[in-house]
């Protein structure tokens, strides 16, 4: 019962499927007292029975088992489960005439032992089998085979149901690379190299094929090119290539239909292009009356699924259009910005189901913060978010609100510090008409619109006094009036809140009201300054550089050695909005297909060594030696100036101006650094 009851729970706690079917099967055969055992999945053809699990293998045995899959054709007791849909029940295999050659093979049972076989199905749609076996014959009581058949049921429910939700998180990854290949190629209306690249990463992309080719025949120019995705070819079009012309690109070509040919493979006198990528799709090219060919994907024995075939076919029809004239320039603006909402929408679904894909981060720091996120995203406890401007407070707050039972409610955050007081509190609360000059109608406030789901207030340390007393008293009663009303209304809201300044230190000098910080308190996130996570900086780095590449067509391949170590060692006080900004400053300037070195990147980053100093010439200052006489004390005196003006200038260089951080940058006082600068005669 127990058994039962946890294979049950898999059916509200989804995952991958894989893992699913090794938990499901390990407790089965353990359940049940089997020495091994065995799921078997249809493949696409439904003509294979291939494994997806096994439980008690030796490594030769598995590796066996995933590398032969049952043709249905055969005479085994697999294929006769799958086609009947009924169990069967072997006692002693030395002895049934049930047994065949394939059976012993597959399972090396020769002169004892016992095997219960059981199909996965829904409703009289079956779909695999599942297997257990013991190497000492056994006689298995009803209410044995009954148990065996419920976990049977059990198993083929809570697969069917993890396999929809892998498949429509596989339909929303394919159209969200959809949307981005039609985005890219229709930023361009010129024939060129981008849209064949941007087609043939995408095609390999959504089909998981191994190779593809673009193939066009240019009738005008008598001649045809071939882009296999790293290069071009051009030849005369009667010295067609020798692998097209036997391939199954004619074919499509000639009959404008798409061509599928995979396992089981049917003699049709076609022949691969690529050797062991039996499995082939041609899908026609049609650019205009000028230009025709075809878009071929090969790779090894799996299918291509209906799915994958929409989605190339919509694909290639995207990619024809990017390549017609400006006639169709309007219809094109109104097909892509279409298309690019739905993808707007699907991508929001994606990371509901994907967590933190817009936070990168593999230091042990920020590993901690994603556990912290997922275990707190449950609960409607009050988050406090503190770390430096920069850091990504509010990707942390969007991401506690991804994971919440919230998610499908809205997210709204609202910025303390950018509102004055007395605006700030008429935006949360909302007031009534006539509750002050020029309010003429009633306007439901930020807390209102955002009952049900998630508020994120930045900057909570800038909140006004008599509004942190009004905020504590929602905190605690759950229902806010508006201004000039009477009504008490209720509002459920997950709150979070957000700051770059120390409040426990506001508490103390008396900025910040106790009550209301301890309330707000209740789990506090400290994100680590980018500094503090140096497994990161790089990380991050390429990935912009990945980004940028993207949006300016750069194919920038990265940083040198030496450009990696200044970037490891810069103190990077603005964090990763800071490090984001950098690295687009250096991709806009960056050449095409270059590599990023030292002297690409700002002068305040090249001045910083590995401990964070920073190295000035000194030959810059040095008077000449050979003019004779001269005062040192003076000249020392004059030396010394020089430097601390150069200090206080890249300072107040690296903290745009702010005197604050400049002074926060050389640890010393924002009053010693006004001294300072008047001294040096710094503006």
């Amino acid at each position: 019962m127990k058994t039962l009851l946890r294979i049950t729970s898999l059916l509200t706690n989804p995952s991958n499927v894989e893992e699913i079917m090794q938990k499901i099967l390990d407790d089965v055969v353990d359940a049940l007292g089997f020495d091994q055992g065995i799921i078997r999945m249809c493949d696409g053809s439904r003509q294979f029975l291939e494994t997806r699990v096994v439980k008690n293998y030796k490594p030769e045995e598995a590796k066996r088992a995933f590398s032969v899959a049952i043709n249905l054709s055969h005479d085994c007791v697999a294929s006769k489960v799958y086609k009947t849909g009924q169990a069967m029940v072997i006692e002693d295999v030395s002895t049934d005439p049930r047994m065949t050659e394939t059976d012993r093979l597959l399972t090396r049972l020769n002169d004892r032992g016992s095997i219960f076989c059981a199909p996965l199905k829904i409703g009289n749609v079956v779909f695999g089998i599942t297997a257990t076996w013991c190497r000492q014959e056994t006689s298995f009581f009803p209410e044995m085979m009954d148990l065996f058949l419920t976990f049977a049921n059990q198993m083929s429910i809570i697969i069917h149901n993890a396999q929809l939700f892998d498949n429509n998180a596989e339909k929303i990854r394919q159209l969200t690379v959809l949307g981005k290949a039609v985005s890219e190629m229709n930023s361009s209306y010129v024939l060129d190299n981008h849209i064949r690249e941007v087609l043939t990463e995408a095609a390999l992309d959504i089909s998981s094929a191994s190779k593809a080719l673009f193939y066009i025949i240019d009738d005008d120019k008598n001649r045809f090119l071939i882009h296999d995705g790293k290069q071009v070819t051009t030849e005369e079009k009667q010295l067609r290539n020798s692998r097209i012309e036997p391939s199954i690109i004619p074919q499509a070509i000639s009959s404008n239909a798409i061509v599928v040919k995979q396992p089981p493979i049917t003699e049709d006198g076609s022949i691969p292009i690529f050797d062991g990528l039996d499995s082939e799709l041609a899908i026609p090219l049609h650019i205009g009356d000028k230009f025709r060919g075809a878009l071929y994907l090969a790779k090894e024995r799996s299918q291509y699924t209906p799915d994958q075939i929409n989605v190339l076919d919509i694909l290639v029809k995207n990619a024809c259009t990017a390549y017609d004239n400006s006639i169709m320039h309007s219809l094109l603006s109104r097909e892509a910005k279409s298309l690019k909402t739905e993808v707007e929408k699907l991508k929001e679904r994606e990371d509901f189901l994907l967590g933190f894909d817009n936070i990168i981060g593999t230091s042990t720091k920020m590993a901690g913060i994603f556990h912290v996120i997922k275990e707190v995203a449950g609960h409607n406890t009050p988050v406090l978010i503190q770390g430096e401007s920069g850091t990504g407070k509010e990707l942390i707050a969007r991401a506690i609100h991804r994971q919440s039972n919230r998610n499908t409610r809205a997210f709204v955050d609202v910025n303390c510090a950018a509102i004055p007081g007395t605006l700030l509190e008429s935006e949360l609360f909302g007031y009534e008409a006539g509750a002050f000059t020029d309010a003429r109608k009633k306007k439901i406030g930020l807390l209102d619109y955002a009952n049900g789901g998630t508020m994120l207030l930045d900057e909570i340390g800038d909140m006004s006094f008599p509004l942190q007393a009004k905020f504590l008293r929602v905190l605690e009663e759950g229902h806010i009036r508006r201004l000039g009303g009477t009504e008490n209304i209720p509002i459920d809201v997950r709150f979070v809140f957000s700051t770059n300044k120390d409040l426990s230190k506001m508490v103390n000098d008396g900025l910040f009201r106790e009550d209301l910080y301890y309330r707000i308190s209740v789990v506090p996130i400290v994100l680590p300054p980018l500094r503090e996570r140096g497994e990161d900086i790089l990380l991050l780095a390429k990935h912009y550089v990945r980004e940028f590449n993207k949006k300016f067509r750069k194919k920038v391949r990265g940083f040198s050695k030496e450009a990696e170590q200044i970037l490891l060692a810069y103190r990077w006080a603005g964090n990763v909005r800071e490090l984001k900004n950098i690295m687009e400053r250096v991709m806009i300037l960056q050449n095409v297909g270059t590599t990023i070195l030292p002297e690409n990147l700002p002068a305040e980053m090249r001045a910083a060594d590995e401990g964070g100093n920073y190295r000035i010439s000194m030959d810059t200052f040095l008077p000449n030696l050979t003019s004779g006489s001269m005062d040192y004390t003076a000249i020392t005196e004059e030396i010394t100036n020089k430097i601390k003006g150069k200090i206080l200038e890249r300072a107040l260089e690296m903290s745009r101006g702010r005197k604050s951080e400049a002074a926060k940058l050389l640890n010393i006082s924002r009053y010693k650094l006004i001294r300072e600068q008047k001294k040096s005669g710094i503006s």
